[in-house]
């Protein structure tokens, strides 16, 4: 049976109720990053899964999180890019509206091995109905101690915010989204200055996808040797598929990254498909 991470219990419960959440394993990556882990251990996990980022550019995300200035003194923020523009693209807004919560605590534990105490939620305009679903999840997790101050006793703090855009394209690009989210026109900035020393606020930044951000509570819960053994060479764990147009099944297939295009065509090499999604 082909490996789910992402899409694990969608389906079979409601997952967008925090116990329900909880029950099928959610939250232990924050109750393991912050009680036996330090946030360099997490981001070394993090490096030795070989996640890549799932927005497109497929850059190491653990590379990409080493980068962030930690001498400045300055805030540190960890934001998350849910503007997904692409057209025939859905498989964020997915696991927004059914898995809300593994968006949550993969930006929790991202947090906490960045040091950011702020994170961001940049969702397009056109995801309108997301944005209740995303506070409810972050509400429901700051009720159970999972958000806010001294997270689970252990000193750490952090507040997540949902920011909607205005529907403009360009502000699925980071510097351009970080603009938006500071109040101005989205334009891209010139590079350098990127994000890691000089981003949201002037202040050392880290801008990840959807996907991303919520692969990295299985990597912490179960090592980043575990997600490396899913993949194949340098392209490691799952990936998420928009499939959609003129096809008998349309809908988001989670996929094992070994799999090729051929095989991909035979259902029962891929790991699951969601119901049909809102419009």
């Amino acid at each position: 049976m082909p490996q789910q991470i992402l899409l694990q219990g969608i389906g079979k419960a409601d997952l967008s109720n925090i116990q329900n959440y909880i029950a099928q394993g959610g939250y232990e990556s924050v109750r393991k990053a912050l009680s036996s882990l330090t946030p360099d251990e997490v981001t070394e996990e993090v490096k030795k899964s070989g996640l890549r980022g799932r927005g497109g550019a497929g850059f190491p995300t653990g590379m990409k999180w080493s980068f962030i200035d930690k001498k400045s003194g300055k805030p540190r923020y960890l934001v998350c890019n849910a503007d997904e523009s692409e057209p025939g693209t859905f498989k964020d807004r997915y696991l927004m509206e059914y898995n809300p919560h593994i968006l949550v605590e993969g930006l929790i534990t991202s947090s906490y091995a960045l040091g950011a105490n702020t994170a961001y939620i940049y969702i397009r305009g056109e995801y309108w109905y997301l944005i209740d679903i995303l506070e409810r999840a972050i509400a429901q997790a700051k009720q159970q101690g999972f958000l806010g101050k001294n997270i689970l006793g252990k000193g750490f703090d952090l507040e997540i915010y949902v920011h909607p855009g205005a529907g403009a394209y360009i502000c699925g690009e980071e510097t351009a989204l970080l603009e938006s989210l500071e109040g101005k026109r989205g334009n891209p900035r010139i590079k350098p200055p990127f994000p890691a020393v000089y981003g949201l606020y002037g202040c050392p930044t880290v801008v990840n996808n959807v996907e991303t951000l919520s692969a990295v509570p299985w990597i912490v819960v179960n090592g980043g040797d575990a997600y490396v053994k899913i993949g194949i060479g340098r392209s490691t764990g799952t990936k998420l598929i928009s499939a959609c147009g003129n096809l008998q099944k349309p809908g988001v297939y989670e996929i094992e990254m070994s799999i090729s295009v051929e095989e991909s065509s035979i259902p029962t090499n891929i790991a699951a498909v969601l119901p049909k999604a809102k419009t």
